[in-house]
């Protein structure tokens, strides 16, 4: 893997798009592929999911119902830190319902962590900031 910034950035970019995509198609492997083996995460209602295998059960629970909704994070800041290997994500998202209407939206940030596997997410905070149910 190149060592630049730049390059850093494209591969979270990448990484990030291939998540989206995962969710689109409820697919709970590819899901998982972005996510750090100690992944934690604050969900939009402010819910702490304290682990990965926790995190993808929710992720299985929306896939598995009638209603489930589909999400997006769009990045709009990724930052690659100079002194650790790790990288911080800024950006929005948007919650889908089956039917294609908007259900939820707000803000992310996520961390990124680099290793012998490439970049995983190492922590995810979310904030809903609108309703439109």
């Amino acid at each position: 893997m190149q060592s630049t910034p730049e390059a850093h950035e494209a591969a979270i970019r990448l990484a990030r798009a291939n998540s989206n995509r995962a969710i689109q198609r409820r697919n709970l492997l590819g899901v998982g592929a972005s996510l750090d083996e100690d992944l934690i995460v604050i969900i939009g209602d402010g819910t702490f999911v304290p682990s990965r295998a926790a995190y993808l059960k929710l992720f299985k629970q929306q896939f598995d119902s009638k209603q489930g909704m589909s999400y997006e994070r769009i990045p709009d800041l990724i930052q690659i830190s100079t002194s650790d290997p790790i990288a911080a994500e800024q950006g929005h998202w948007i919650a889908t319902l089956a039917n294609g209407s908007v259900a939820f939206t707000g803000t992310y940030s996520a961390m990124w962590r680099v290793g012998p596997e490439g970049w995983k997410i190492r922590s995810e905070q979310y904030v809903t900031l609108t309703a439109k149910q």
